[in-house]
């Protein structure tokens, strides 16, 4: 009998993340606080409505993150907040130090907007720190991509 060779196809995930992370800006953000008493306070504070998403949780290993979302309809702007750690695991490993990462996408973005917000939330009382990231410094950032 013959053997038939099969050939493996292989997933270039760099085109994915190239076309997800066009129009996004990343904020990591320290907070002790659980996530729903940091969302509750984000809310409160800017007024956005932020919601859990149960479809968008990630699974990493038998861990699944907590995500939430917003969107500014009128601007055209999606906001989503990633929980990075869970008991003392972590969704990017190499963002050890940062609890919650806020991604904005959409809409005519520049670094500019991804600042101010940042300064914004220095001002809310149960934030310790945020920073401004560059997603193509993140090793693991296929596990942001809803």
């Amino acid at each position: 009998m013959k053997s038939i060779k099969t050939k493996k196809l292989i997933l270039d995930n760099s085109m994915l993340e190239e076309e997800f992370f066009e129009d996004a800006l990343l904020i990591g953000i320290v907070c002790p606080a659980p996530s729903y008493q940091f969302v509750w306070k984000i809310n409160d504070c800017f007024n956005y409505v932020f919601e859990r998403n149960h479809e968008f949780e990630i699974q990493v290993k038998e861990l699944y993150f907590e995500v939430f979302s917003f969107t500014e309809a009128d601007k055209m702007i999606e906001h989503i907040i990633y929980c990075n750690r869970k008991q003392r695991d972590f969704l990017l490993e190499e963002a050890r130090n940062i609890d919650y990462i806020w991604m904005i996408k959409g809409g005519y973005l520049n670094a500019q907007y991804a600042l101010q917000l940042a300064e914004q939330l220095k001002q809310v009382s149960i934030i310790n720190y945020c920073v401004v990231m560059d997603h193509s410094q993140l090793k693991s950032k296929l596990h942001l991509i809803l």
